[in-house]
Order: structure tokens, then C-alpha cells, then sequence
């Protein structure tokens, strides 16, 4: 099973059979585990380069019980999960997965979610649209 984890005040850890693509296209890895920015401030995006610790990001991981991104929530249960850069957006995810809070209890799982990429959803770590009102830019 494909895994996502975010780390408290810092990246996503994800594992599994991965695909990660740039906002053109371009596939930038598919190594069984990356590291991704979550912070907004990596000069590496989409992968975390540590600068959420100089920046000061904090998140306690507090998943909301009740959200739910908007869509479906079977996945089959083997295969490639692609992760794609949005342009000054999030993390599309397409393909089985769960994501789980930083004790590693899966909260949530499904075959399609949007990962916040930019550091100020409310409900990370699911993208909520607060991308836009913060002008995040990044490829």
C-alpha cells in the first residue's frame, strides 16, 4: 500500500510504489520513499530541503476526523500512486492511498486526494484552496 504521512512540523513522508511528477509533465522521481515539502518554502519543491525548520513551520498533524476530501473513497488496493505538482498548487494524488496521522493510524484512504503543498490549508494535510489568497508560486 502506497503510504502518506506528514511529519509534525515538517514534510511529507510518503512510501510505496510512487510516481512523482512535475507540473510539466516531467517524472522527477520513482524511488519507493520521497520526502515532500508541505511548508512552501523548499528551494527544492516538490521535495523538502529542511527549510520548514528555518521557517518555522508548525503543524501538529491534528487530521480532522470528519473531513473528507472531495472524492471517492475506494482505492484498489495495489499500484502506482502518482503525486503531481500542480502549478502554484497542490499535491494532485492519483492512485491507492492512505494517509495517516504522525502515530501512523490511517485516517483516510482512497484513490484520489489533493495534498497541501503551500503550508496554509486548514486542513492539512489536505488542500483547501488557501493556496490562492496566499499567491503561492511554485512550479
Amino acid at each position: 500500500m502506497n503510504i502518506v504521512q506528514p511529519q509534525i512540523d515538517g514534510p511529507l513522508q510518503v512510501s510505496g510504489e510512487l510516481k512523482v511528477v512535475g507540473s510539466d509533465g516531467q517524472v522527477l522521481s520513482s524511488e519507493p520513499e520521497v520526502w515532500l515539502c508541505r511548508c512552501g518554502q523548499s528551494g527544492n519543491k516538490p521535495f523538502c530541503d529542511d527549510s520548514h525548520v528555518r521557517a518555522g513551520f508548525r503543524d501538529a498533524v491534528n487530521i480532522p476526523a470528519d473531513y473528507r476530501p472531495k472524492a471517492p473513497e475506494t482505492a484498489p488496493p495495489g499500484g502506482t500512486l502518482t503525486l503531481t505538482a500542480k502549478a502554484n498548487g497542490p499535491l494532485r494524488c492519483l492512485g491507492p492511498l492512505q494517509v495517516q496521522d504522525a502515530a501512523g493510524k490511517t485516517v483516510w484512504s482512497g484513490a484520489q486526494a489533493s495534498l497541501c503543498r503551500c503550508g496554509q490549508s486548514k486542513m492539512k494535510p489536505f488542500c483547501d484552496g488557501s493556496h490562492r489568497a496566499a499567491g503561492f508560486q511554485a512550479d
